[in-house]
């Protein structure tokens, strides 16, 4: 029996909706900070390339979605990341610990690690460690504030600092995930810490963050 091309299209439809029911879009609040600037002058953004920004910290408040049946809202996780060079670089071999928040159903941590495995793996790479810990996340007034008992923290300003490089600031890189009108952010302090998993690191008063409302 022949199709007409309306019956394919309306076809072709049927199958891009029910896989876009499939795998329904989780969003909520999302910040990382990296150990570079990313909204900063030239020169300071050369010197830093080769040397810099090997390491990042990255927070979902997941508000709204779900992942293979199980309501993902209210889950908070962090992860952290590490590489062999600066992690603009598409071809830097990633790896990094997740921390799950506590106060999530062991359901919904599975669920939530599987979905950023399967949605986020360019940005955190080979997964080497999950953990549930108790995860803070609170983006009230002009502050980010996340924190991992024990593990890792960050306060990160809704807008950029002015710091001494002396040329235009220009705005570096994107987000690892994506995130919707991503804005840049100034790092009051980050700090990594959960020692025998990945290097601890830490960093103050940089252009080294990103913001926004993500979407995976």
């Amino acid at each position: 029996m022949r199709m007409s091309i309306f019956s394919v299209g309306a076809l072709a439809a049927g199958l891009l909706a029910g896989s876009a029911q499939a795998a329904p879009t989780v969003t909520g609040d999302y910040v990382e900070s990296r150990s570079a600037n990313v909204y900063v002058g030239a020169c300071h953004r050369e010197g830093e390339l080769l040397t810099a920004g090997r390491n990042a910290v990255l927070a979902w408040n997941i508000t709204e979605g779900a992942y293979q049946g199980t309501d993902l809202k209210g889950v908070k996780v962090v992860a952290v990341v590490a590489a062999d060079k600066n992690l603009c670089f598409a071809d830097a071999k990633r790896q990094s610990v997740l921390y799950v928040s506590e106060s999530a159903t062991p359901a919904q941590r599975e669920a939530a690690v599987a979905m950023l495995k399967e949605r986020a793996v360019q940005a955190l790479g080979t997964v080497s460690a999950v953990k549930v810990a108790p995860v803070s996340f609170d983006a009230a007034g002009d502050l980010y504030r996340v924190q991992v008992t024990g593990a890792a923290f960050m306060k990160i300003k809704k807008a950029p600092g002015q710091l001494c490089c002396k040329q235009p600031y220009e705005l570096w890189d994107k987000p690892f995930v994506p995130v919707s009108a991503f804005k840049p952010g100034y790092c009051v302090g980050v700090e990594y810490k959960d020692a025998g998993l990945l290097q601890a690191w830490s960093a103050t008063d940089q252009n080294n963050a990103f913001f926004g409302q993500f979407s995976l």
